[in-house]
């Protein structure tokens, strides 16, 4: 019926109740601002205003237009700065996955304390799910960007991903262990040991590098039970059902029944890797991924 042009032209006058200031106001000649009022007021069907030689007032349906064209500029003005600040990165909502371990990592927790100090008008909704399942969750839209603790696959190029840390593992060992006496050990001195590990298929290259690095220390891993995280791991290492390999920073998951140990020798690492879909990535995750390339204060 009319639009927000012909409104904001409508409250000059009313504000105004001159043309000519009116038109001055609005950077434009008096004809064009007449004839989009006699315009406005032939769509609406009435009257805005009471018109003689020496003045312009408001009727009635000016005075309710009046009050309802602020309302309704208001409420424009407040859409406009909410599209501009989504389109920023500025607002909007993130969701974000996360293997388990990245709880207990400074350099995942730092970044996102800088990111919501830096864009406090986005709303992150964090889920914890392993890796396959979060690459699976970005391609169906189900989340926006993930941690994931593994070396990313992305034969087809359908991520953009960062590598924010290598991060070694170290042994975790029931306390009761012998090997526990010791300040490090080397991996070839768990050969004879039951490990628990997460199933091959939680993972999309961690526990290839783990086989690996017990390959080249000459003996295959003897897997007897499995976990899907290593939360669950390490209370299965507590139980005494066998040794495993975990991040360094799982050392903060303190268990009086395990024990963890250093490495001796080439280590063994776990990645963290922000990823996020490459087609049609989110204003908001595009500025956690430039944030994460930026170094952190101190």
């Amino acid at each position: 019926m009319f639009d927000l042009r012909q409104l904001r032209y409508f409250l000059a006058v009313a504000e105004e109740l001159h043309f000519g200031r009116a038109a001055e106001r609005l950077g434009m000649a008096q004809p064009p601002l007449s004839q989009q009022i006699r315009k406005l007021e032939g769509d609406l069907g009435v009257p805005l205003f009471w018109r003689s030689k020496r003045r312009v007032e408001l009727n009635e349906a000016g005075r309710v237009l009046q009050e309802e064209a602020k309302r309704l500029l208001a409420q424009a003005d407040q859409a406009a700065l909410a599209t501009q600040r989504a389109g920023r990165g500025e607002a909007g909502n993130a969701r974000i996955g996360y293997t388990s371990t990245c709880a207990f990592t400074p350099v995942v927790l730092d970044l996102l304390r800088r990111y919501q100090q830096a864009h406090a008008g986005v709303v992150l909704g964090l889920a914890e799910m392993h890796t396959t399942e979060q690459l699976r969750a970005l391609l169906e839209g189900r989340i926006d960007a993930g941690f994931i603790r593994s070396p990313l696959p992305d034969p087809e190029g359908q991520y953009t991903s960062l590598t924010l840390l290598r991060e070694p593992l170290v042994a975790a060992l029931p306390a009761a262990h012998p090997a526990a006496a010791a300040g490090a050990i080397a991996l070839v001195d768990l050969r004879a040991e039951p490990f628990v590990l997460f199933p091959r298929t939680a993972g999309t290259g961690l526990f290839n590098d783990i086989l690996a690095a017990c390959r080249a220390a000459g003996f295959d891993p003897r897997i007897e039970q499995e976990a899907p995280q290593f939360t669950s791991i390490i209370g299965l290492v507590s139980a005494g059902l066998g040794v495993s390999l975990v991040p360094q920073g799982l050392q903060q998951l303190r268990l009086d029944a395990v024990a963890y140990r250093p490495l001796i020798g080439t280590p063994v690492v776990a990645p963290i890797t922000l990823v996020m879909r490459r087609r049609n990535p989110s204003a908001a995750v595009t500025a956690l991924m430039q944030l994460a390339r930026e170094p952190a204060a101190g």
